[in-house]
Order: structure tokens, then C-alpha cells, then sequence
């Protein structure tokens, strides 16, 4: 008995230590990655900087700590209209479906949905991502009695839907095999589909092909989008710079920019939330 209150201290220390070591890295995320863009931007004033480092200082600050309960919850992140096309988010780089929350809530109440968030492991290749999103939009599709999805993604997350759509089309233009579903429409939130421009370390096999110039991104523009696609990304995107990097508007795709949000906080915005609810009501073309 006398060694518990030892245990108990040791306990809270280690999770105090675990706390700061978040909190510190979250720091480092944030400043650092400002002072990157800094030249890849348009200048703005100094207060308007201020406060989106601040709003995505608080957005990382209470979503990374319950990032991990997210592992164990929220597949079925949002039941949505009964009989409405199905919704399967996916998240961006170190990062799982807690990311997509306050969207899921949001496109709810347009009445969209019902709405679906895949995890996957960012530190694996983007292909293997890819061929694991197969799958489960394939049981999503058959839990849910439809034959349709729509995509909604998040920075590295745009790119592993866009594997997944690229090696169905390579099969089905080899017949007799075929797609057992269709990606009615793609969504793409500050995903650098011409790359990262960042040199230093990165963790993960799939980091490789987050870089500009990398052989998955030059097969990637190479293909002519077939699917209706929405790109949403921020003229001050703390990560995906410059805004360019984002759009798909000469792939055929619809770009949507936004003024002044951060990597994460853009997720957490009442303006892509309304672009991208608006996007998905569209009826279908003819």
C-alpha cells in the first residue's frame, strides 16, 4: 500500500510530461509553419495574422487531445438523411477523423449525408491508403444499400481519394472488371495536389509523395477529372502554399478559395462548410 501514492505521482507526472510535450508540439506546428508561409502569401496586416495563428492554435489545442478517442469512434460520424447519398470523409497527414466534427455536424443539417469518417494509417504509402479506402466505401456501400458516394478530404486525405479513383478507372477500362461503386462527386479541402513546399523531415512513407515534384503527383496531373470536383483551399494555408498548390481548375475540376485560414481551421469554417454543402446539393448532370 505505501507504494501507490508513489505509483499515483508517477502517473500524473508522466501525464503532465505527455500534456506539455503535446502542447509544446502544437507550438512548434503553428509558429514555425506560419513563418514558412510567410513569403509564399500575400502580406496582411499583422493583427489579421495574430488572430488566425491564435484560431488555429485553439483548434489543434482541443482537438489533438481527444484525437485518439477518434480511433475507437466516430466511423458512423453522422446518421444524416435517410436515404441520402453516403459521405466518407478523409482526414489529412497525422491526423484521424476527429479533424472532420464540425463539418459532419454542419452538412447534417443541410440535410445531407449519412456521413462516414475512414481512418487509415498516414505513416503507410498512399497506395496502400488508397486500396484500404476501397474498402471501406465498399461497406459503407453495402451497410447503407447504395451504390454512390461522395468523397469529402482533407489535405493528404484528397490525394488517397484520388489514388483510389485512378485505379478504378484503370480497371474498368479493362473489362470484365468493374467498380462494385461510383464516386458521385470529390471534395478536396487544402490538399496540395502540386505538392508541399517544404524540404526538411517528414515522417512516413506517404510523406514522400506529399513533396513537389514526387512521381505519384506527376501521375496524379496527368489525369483528366471525370468526376465532379470541388477543390476549397486558403489564400493562407499554413501547410499547402502557395494556393496554387491546391487547385484543380485545370483539371476540370472547381476551385472555391477562402480568405485567411489556417491548415486546420479551414475544416472548422462556416464558409467551406456552406461551399461544400452547396456543392453536394447540386442535382447531378444530365
Amino acid at each position: 500500500m505505501s507504494l501507490l501514492p508513489g505509483a499515483l505521482e508517477t502517473a500524473e507526472a508522466a501525464a503532465a510530461g505527455s500534456a506539455l510535450l503535446l502542447f509544446v508540439g502544437i507550438g512548434i506546428y503553428a509558429l514555425g509553419s506560419f513563418l514558412l508561409m510567410g513569403r509564399h502569401v500575400t502580406a496582411r496586416r499583422f493583427g489579421q495574422s495574430l488572430a488566425s495563428l491564435v484560431r488555429e492554435l485553439w483548434i489543434a489545442g482541443w482537438t489533438q487531445p481527444i484525437l485518439p478517442l477518434f480511433y475507437l469512434f466516430g466511423r458512423r460520424m453522422h446518421d444524416g438523411q435517410k436515404g441520402g447519398v453516403p459521405i466518407v470523409f478523409v482526414h489529412g497527414y497525422m491526423q484521424n477523423r476527429v479533424g472532420f466534427v464540425g463539418l459532419a455536424r454542419s452538412l447534417s443539417k443541410k440535410g445531407l449525408g449519412p456521413m462516414f469518417g475512414f481512418n487509415y494509417p498516414w505513416f503507410s504509402s498512399i497506395s496502400s491508403n488508397a486500396v484500404r479506402l476501397e474498402s471501406f466505401v465498399d461497406r459503407v456501400c453495402k451497410e447503407t444499400g447504395s451504390g454512390a458516394v461522395d468523397l469529402v478530404c482533407h489535405s493528404m486525405g484528397g490525394l488517397v481519394a484520388m489514388e483510389m479513383m485512378n485505379n478504378q478507372a484503370a480497371r474498368t477500362a479493362a473489362p470484365p472488371a468493374a467498380a462494385t461503386f461510383k464516386v458521385r462527386r470529390y471534395v478536396t479541402i487544402a490538399t496540395p495536389h502540386a505538392g508541399v513546399m517544404w524540404r526538411g523531415p517528414l515522417i512516413g512513407f506517404g510523406a514522400t509523395a506529399l513533396r513537389r515534384g514526387s512521381k505519384l503527383l506527376a501521375a496524379h496531373a496527368g489525369v483528366k477529372l471525370t468526376v465532379p470536383t470541388l477543390s476549397v483551399f486558403s489564400s493562407h494555408d499554413n501547410v499547402v502554399f502557395p494556393k496554387e498548390s491546391a487547385s484543380l481548375a485545370l483539371r476540370g475540376g472547381r476551385d472555391v478559395e477562402v480568405e485567411g485560414l489556417a491548415h486546420l481551421a479551414i475544416l472548422f469554417s462556416p464558409k467551406t462548410a456552406e461551399h461544400v454543402a452547396s456543392f453536394l446539393a447540386e442535382p447531378d448532370p444530365v
